[in-house]
């Protein structure tokens, strides 16, 4: 554990946008959803979508929890760490800014994720491709920040640079007694979550025409990026859904600058 003595204390509000910045920042890149399935149930239909928070960064995202009485006994208090880009350098240490919780997912155990991770939305989308305001939204929003898998540049120019060959965060703790936990996923690794995984949709009963299905990492803004305008993946669905692709829809038309 490192200790408060040695670690530096964060002096301008994001550290990541400082242009003569001294540690290594991450990206989080959530990736457009793929992977979709249409799951029937009695009285619903839900779209659920394969979710991956890649981190296109130069440094990882690595957050620290620890137990704090205010927050209760299935909750912790969390700091993000930034790693100094010189050798020998002390870590920064950002103000608190979220928290954990011990998630149960009813089917799969419990584990410690991070609250508001993420976010599942679904808006209209005009005749003119015109966005409207959100609809619908999802369930899952905790993630646990993991390294489960490294991913190429989409570009296709190989790893991304600095990436780790081994994982370096490792799998979603499930220690209830936990007091405290570290959380992250290094750069060039993915945090992947299936299509099948407990809460991975959105509910489209009853919604009929053409449909923004958005995933959006750190949809609070709560953690300190590079960047803050590529946290989003888009696809464009028609309802009732038979399949993937537009059918039909026109373009989304992006909001105005």
């Amino acid at each position: 554990m490192l200790m408060a003595a040695v670690l530096a204390a964060a002096t301008v509000a994001n550290p990541c946008a400082d242009a003569a910045r001294t540690v290594a920042c991450p990206d989080l890149v959530m990736r457009r959803p793929y992977g979709m399935r249409l799951i029937r149930t009695p009285k619903r239909q839900l779209l659920a979508a394969t979710n991956a928070i890649v981190n296109v960064g130069q440094g990882p995202l690595e957050v620290r929890a620890r137990r704090s009485a205010v927050y209760g006994t299935y909750r912790m208090v969390t700091r993000q760490i930034l790693r100094p880009l010189a050798p020998g350098a002390a870590p920064v240490v950002l103000p608190a800014s979220g928290r954990v919780e011990l998630y149960d997912t009813r089917t799969r155990g419990r584990y410690w994720k991070y609250e508001g991770a993420a976010s599942f939305t679904l808006q209209p989308i005009a005749p003119g491709g015109i966005v409207g305001p959100v609809r619908r939204t999802g369930p899952k929003v905790d993630y646990c920040f993991r390294d489960l898998r490294a991913v190429r540049r989409l570009d296709g120019a190989g790893p991304y640079p600095g990436a780790p060959r081994k994982r370096v965060f490792g799998a979603c703790s499930t220690r209830a007694a936990a007091r405290v936990l570290t959380l992250g996923t290094s750069v060039g690794w993915a945090d992947i979550y299936p299509w099948s995984y407990p809460e991975n949709s959105i509910d489209v009963t009853g919604l009929r025409g053409c449909f923004l299905y958005t995933l959006t990492a750190d949809p609070r803004n709560e953690l300190t990026e590079l960047r803050d305008d590529n946290n989003a993946g888009s696809v464009t669905v028609r309802l009732p859904w038979r399949g993937p692709g537009a059918r039909g829809c026109p373009p989304p038309v992006p909001p105005p600058a």
